[in-house]
């Protein structure tokens, strides 16, 4: 039976995810929130901005924690695969699969910076979670084919 390679739907979902959630946090705002809550934003803003700098630190070192042990993983996993099972496409699913657990740990701070913008954090160090976020979630799909080899 041939292996089916992951779908590259799936990559892209994966890389437009933080500034997806961004994105779907402020239509969702906008929409159903009450207008009184940009006062509560407006007073929250001091003390969550600070905060929110915290987390996109966190997703920048997220990032280079997530494509340092990508590597580590991979090579782990297929090393356990038998000769027989050590195809081309059970790498590149087994690569695949580590690369969908690794761009978590950039993610989940940036959802964290999020959060912080729905209560009235500054734009600013969202925005800069979310793009330290998408360099190491891009950088770590580019190592996914070589990876696999």
């Amino acid at each position: 039976m041939a292996e089916k390679a992951p779908s590259t739907s799936l990559l892209w979902l994966t890389i437009v995810a933080a500034p997806g959630a961004l994105a779907l946090e402020t239509a969702i705002r906008l929409l159903f929130f009450p207008a009184d809550f940009e006062l509560i934003r407006e007073l929250f803003e001091p003390t969550l901005t600070p905060v929110a700098w915290g987390v996109a630190l966190l997703a920048g070192a997220g990032a280079a924690l997530g494509i340092a042990i990508q590597r580590r993983v991979v090579e782990r996993r297929i090393a356990r695969l038998s000769e027989e099972e050590s195809t081309q496409a059970r790498r590149f699913q087994i690569a695949f699969s580590v690369f969908l657990l690794t761009t978590a740990v950039p993610q989940i701070p940036s959802i964290f910076a999020t959060f912080c913008f729905t209560f009235g954090a500054s734009l600013v160090p969202v925005l800069a979670a979310i793009a330290l976020t998408s360099v190491g979630v891009v950088a770590q799909a580019l190592r996914v084919p070589r990876l696999a080899a």
